[in-house]
């Protein structure tokens, strides 16, 4: 018994210190309709039954950014659904972390920033047409496929090396709510890009091969597609 009691109270220690190691950043669930935090650059951004909404399907620069220190061991956490767009088999949803000197109005960058980018685009890339890019901003006009994972910056020529799986670009996932959720550490350049489905026990290993520059702002962006977002939890790890 008194073993079972020592177990007990060491796995008590281990999960509270483990709890105080993650310092939560920011955590919006858009309880209230008020954006003060956020400051849009472009779209059309409101908080429509709880979500965080981008509710332009025609706009292809949409941006809306808040401000939060990123530096060391960061998680990334929220959940995204489809709400219209795509019709003509184009659409884009992505996050800009790491952002210095955000763009405050409509532009193709988004200040000194990495992009991390999702693209539907069958059209062009053949099926199955869904592909996950990496861009380095470098300002409101400079912006092009990251020379740390791709070889060159022909979007049409290199983007398509980081496929989708197919299983996850079933048209019954445009009904569900999905979950997000990286993991960067700034330090090192290296990550994690958890499961969606099983986000417990799958994740995707990643490197960019050395530091990356810290920033102080967080960035939403879409492409000719309309979203639903929540529970955005911005935490440091370390």
């Amino acid at each position: 018994m008194k073993c079972v009691k020592f177990l007990l109270i060491v796995v008590f220690v281990l999960t509270a210190a483990f709890a105080f190691s993650q310092t939560t950043l920011v955590y919006e669930t858009f309880g209230s309709k008020s954006l003060a935090r956020w400051t849009p650059a472009s779209g059309n951004w409101k908080v429509m039954e709880g979500r965080l909404v981008q509710t332009n399907a025609n706009e292809k620069m949409a941006m809306i950014t808040i401000p939060v220190n990123q530096s060391g061991d960061i998680l990334y956490e929220f959940d995204v659904k489809y709400v219209s767009g795509g019709q003509d088999d184009y659409a884009g949803f992505g996050i800009h972390v790491c952002v210095n000197k955000p763009s405050k109005s409509r532009t193709w960058g988004n200040g000194r920033s990495l992009l991390g980018w999702v693209t539907w685009d069958p059209k062009h890339y053949g099926y199955p047409g869904g592909f996950i890019h990496l861009y380095d901003s470098k300002g409101a006009t400079s912006m092009g496929l990251s020379t740390r994972v791709f070889p060159g910056s022909d979007i049409m020529r290199y983007g398509d090396r980081l496929p989708i799986a197919r299983q996850y670009l079933q048209r019954k996932y445009l009904g569900y709510t999905i979950p997000v959720k990286i993991r960067l550490d700034t330090k090192t350049g290296r990550g994690r890009i958890y499961d969606p489905f099983d986000p417990d026990r799958y994740f995707y290993r990643f490197s960019l091969g050395g530091a990356i520059r810290p920033g102080d702002f967080f960035t939403f962006r879409t492409n000719s597609v309309s979203v639903s977002i929540d529970n955005l939890k911005i935490s440091k790890l370390d």
